[in-house]
């Protein structure tokens, strides 16, 4: 295989026309020169994450885009966090992703993220790492980035079919959900009271916490909770990088993608400027990205989180903003490659638009550009503008299939 490819995703970038934008999308209101002129050489069009009108997970965006079907391989966004985590899942096990939040006596949510809380968080998780629950469950907790956080319980009879703790997006003022079997299998009921007593001592041991002391005092909402979803087992699938013969790397701050990227193969690579945030190094970012093509990766995936978050907080320009930073970004990496030698796509794993402030099943902006790819012309990078493009109603695993096929690596279908 000589040729390598190169895919940017900016999460959550997908987004609906905003009035304060004189009716455009953040992207299509960002000047980003780099990208339009990027996509002008190649296949461009608006896709599906999965399927139209399916508002996905940034977990199931994920898989689609690393070429799974996610309706055969996806268990639940907890499995995905504990590998993100580094957690060697055992078959016995249930996982959960879980948001550090904030919570008053009576357990009303106050934060769903703890004021997006980004320090103290390893001391949190470690002080419930290890506790064993009266039933005998081991507790494993290991921090992700900024609020997140990976909860595995590993014990004997544990079940799957329970109900979380975390009472939903934007549903401060309700109260943390107690867990119930959802059928009246004793492994079920045994879950479900597993979980609700690890809540309450979760309250008990960071209630109690010099990290929660130090916030109150600085005026900053405690991290007094961990609220608990996406439960599931091990994800049992087959590695795309073996399955295809490629060297895959995965460059993110993101510990979800990241973990979709070890269970697909890949060699993953973080560091601790990669945030997840706002303030992630973008050019760090670029050369890493840089240097894993020129070490001989043949596909590279570089992972940019920023602009979910402002979908998810309603602020639009800080969405133009990462838009910007990410297309100034793409210019340094033109610089440094060739695009007769490598191809270069750029996708989303979902939309947020800031006025629903959650994700939506509208389709994204996407391109795939680079030696010979055909093309057309195109006026800017945007929603509105690809709607004439090649890629319109395709898939993310369509996407993927197609990025794989200028690699070289399809098996021809038929003789």
């Amino acid at each position: 295989m000589s040729k390598q490819a190169l895919l940017i995703i900016a999460d959550g970038m997908g987004d609906n026309p905003i009035p304060d934008l004189n009716g455009l999308t953040p992207l299509e209101y960002a000047l980003t020169p780099n990208l339009t002129a990027l996509a002008k050489q190649g296949l461009f069009g608006n896709v599906h994450p999965v399927q139209p009108g399916v508002p996905v997970g940034t977990d199931v965006g994920h898989l689609a885009i690393f070429g799974y079907d996610p309706y055969d391989v996806y268990t639940g966004r907890g499995p995905i966090e504990a590998y993100g985590a580094g957690i060697e899942l055992l078959p016995t096990d249930i996982a959960f992703r879980g948001n550090f939040a904030t919570v008053d006596d009576e357990f009303t949510v106050l934060d769903r993220r703890a004021g997006r809380i980004n320090t103290g968080t390893h001391e949190l998780a470690e002080a419930l790492d290890g506790i064993v629950l009266s039933n005998g469950t081991k507790v494993i907790v290991r921090p992700l980035s900024a609020h997140r956080v990976a909860v595995v319980l590993r014990g004997e009879n544990l079940s799957e079919h329970v109900s979380t703790t975390d009472p939903g997006t934007a549903k401060e003022g309700e109260t943390v959900q107690k867990s119930i079997a959802l059928n009246e299998e004793s492994d079920a009921i045994h879950t479900a009271d597993a979980i609700n007593e690890l809540t309450e001592k979760m309250f008990s041991v960071l209630s109690l916490h010099p990290v929660n002391a130090e916030r109150s005092l600085q005026g900053m909402p405690p991290a007094n909770m961990i609220l608990l979803r996406g439960i599931g087992r091990e994800i049992q699938a087959p590695k795309i990088t073996t399955t295809l013969g490629i060297r895959g790397a995965c460059i993110a701050g993101d510990r979800t993608v990241l973990g979709i990227a070890r269970m697909a193969g890949f060699d993953v690579y973080h560091r601790d400027s990669f945030t997840a945030g706002h303030d992630t190094d973008f050019i760090a970012k670029a050369d890493l990205a840089i240097e894993q093509l020129k070490s001989g990766y043949d596909w590279v995936v570089l992972h940019i989180k920023s602009p979910d978050l402002a979908g998810h907080d309603c602020q639009p320009m800080i969405k133009v903003s990462s838009a910007i930073k990410l297309d100034m970004m793409l210019g340094h990496i033109l610089r440094h490659i060739d695009l007769n030698e490598c191809f270069v796509g750029y996708t989303s794993d979902h939309s947020t638009p800031c006025m629903r402030r959650d994700h939506s099943g509208d389709p994204v902006p996407t391109f795939f550009a680079g030696g010979n790819v055909r093309s057309l012309p195109l006026e800017n990078f945007g929603e509105k503008y690809v709607t004439h493009g090649s890629l319109n109603n395709l898939t993310a695993r369509d996407f993927f299939r197609i990025q794989m096929d200028h690699l070289g690596v399809v098996a021809k279908l038929g003789a």
